[in-house]
């Protein structure tokens, strides 16, 4: 059955609409007055296809279709107006509508158009096969998936934007996932490899695919999802990571009643990270003049690192680890980086437990142009956070900076997953 509702506040026009769609079978018929009554009789029921008059008294088409749309995106809404003018049906499709009919209705290209509608919609509900389908979950997805092609930190920028600032994809900790994936690409880029990340979607998950991964380490890899997403359902396989996300349906997104579980997944979901300009104004004062003591604090760090690497020592790097305690000691006192205060504090023990012939490891140059590295993170982590104030999310370099910590740590460690052992789930 497919149920339509007729929206216009003249009677004739709604049983006119009702006399041509006799012509179709199994169909229910709702009707409202004007937008407001269509609005009230969307949150009552769900609705297969609306036809929506424009010029009506109370709210007018345009902002009940708005409005609709907000509530939820499966009704397929049909402009039905006497305007013909090129400024009402942009609006009209602005708003959500997918299609424009003007009036007076030719009886016989509507019902043509109708049956399209309707042949639309049982696509849309029909179950999804999709052979073509890569992500290694389930072949049921949509006949479309969104490729990104990362080559560059302008790339990483491009995509966190597309996910976080547009919020196209409704799933539980959707922002910590990406998060997770931006740590990941932020590595891979400055390892100068490019990669892609793949997006597939059916009617309850979300899929998100990034290749190349065989260049970090499994136990990396495992240890910032099960530090960052303990729940997160996740498959290593053939060098690509992938990730099942659970879809938040819109009825839990438009129900008035949200208990408080409900509550945290949305305030996750939607966009409303806490941005530097923000944090910095609501951090105290007395703590900025040690923020300011930070730039200090690695020019220094970045003269020892030098130092350590044309002389390595347990010695030399012991200067290096009582600097990174001065790091710590400030950051330490900033509540909201827990995870970053974190990774430098486990970096730090980790730095004092080497072992001098590991100082003359054949990685061990490697090993400090990656410390190098994680130095500058930490830089401009500080330079978007404290003094230019751009980022949109003061969190959005956690993952890359536990990432390059335990990658630090992989690099001395045979911890290794058993490259047969491809099915990691968590």
């Amino acid at each position: 059955m497919i149920s339509i509702l007729s929206v216009d506040d003249n009677d004739n026009n709604r049983l006119t609409l009702e006399l041509l769609l006799e012509e179709v079978e199994n169909v229910e018929i709702t009707e409202a007055k004007n937008g407001q009554e269509a609005i009230e009789a969307c949150k009552n029921k769900s609705f297969d296809l609306i036809f929506m008059d424009i010029m009506m008294p109370i709210m007018d088409g345009i902002e009940a279709t708005n409005i609709i749309k907000n509530i939820s995106k499966s009704p397929m809404i049909i402009a039905l107006s006497a305007l013909d003018d090129k400024e009402s049906k942009q609006k009209m499709i602005l708003a959500g509508a997918e299609d424009y009919i003007t009036k007076p209705i030719d009886g016989e290209l509507f019902l043509q158009r109708v049956k399209n509608y309707i042949s639309i919609i049982k696509i849309r509900k029909n179950n999804l096969i999709n052979e073509n389908a890569i992500n290694p979950f389930t072949s049921s997805v949509y006949d479309r998936k969104v490729v990104f092609y990362i080559k560059n930190e302008d790339s990483i920028v491009q995509l966190w934007d597309f996910f976080l600032q547009y919020g196209l994809f409704p799933c539980k900790d959707f922002s910590d996932y990406i998060r997770i994936i931006y740590g990941i690409s932020k590595w891979l880029v400055k390892n100068n490899i490019q990669f892609n990340i793949n997006v597939e979607a059916n009617n309850e998950n979300v899929f998100l695919m990034i290749d190349k991964i065989d260049n970090i380490s499994k136990t990396v890899i495992h240890n910032i999802i099960t530090k960052y997403l303990p729940d997160a359902i996740f498959l290593l396989k053939d060098n690509t990571l992938s990730f099942k996300l659970t879809k938040i349906h819109e009825e839990e997104i438009k129900s008035v009643k949200l208990d408080s579980e409900t509550k945290n997944i949305l305030s996750k979901t939607h966009i409303d990270n806490l941005t530097a300009e923000d944090y910095v104004e609501q951090t105290a004062i007395s703590i900025m003049p040690k923020i300011d003591s930070l730039e200090k604090i690695e020019d220094s760090l970045d003269t020892l690192i030098i130092e350590c690497e044309a002389n390595p020592s347990k010695q030399t790097m012991e200067k290096v680890c009582i600097t990174l305690d001065e790091y710590y000691s400030v950051i330490e006192l900033l509540a909201e980086f827990e995870h970053l205060v974190f990774a430098i504090k486990t970096l730090i023990a980790f730095l004092r437990s080497l072992e001098e012939e590991q100082f003359k490891h054949e990685n061990f140059k490697n090993f400090t142009s990656q410390l190098l590295n994680l130095l500058n993170d930490l830089s401009s982590w500080r330079e978007m956070i404290f003094i230019k104030q751009e980022a949109i999310d003061i969190h959005y370099l956690d993952a890359s900076l536990l990432s390059s910590c335990l990658q630090l740590e992989s690099m001395f460690e045979n911890k290794e997953v058993d490259e047969g052992d491809d099915l990691e789930f968590f």
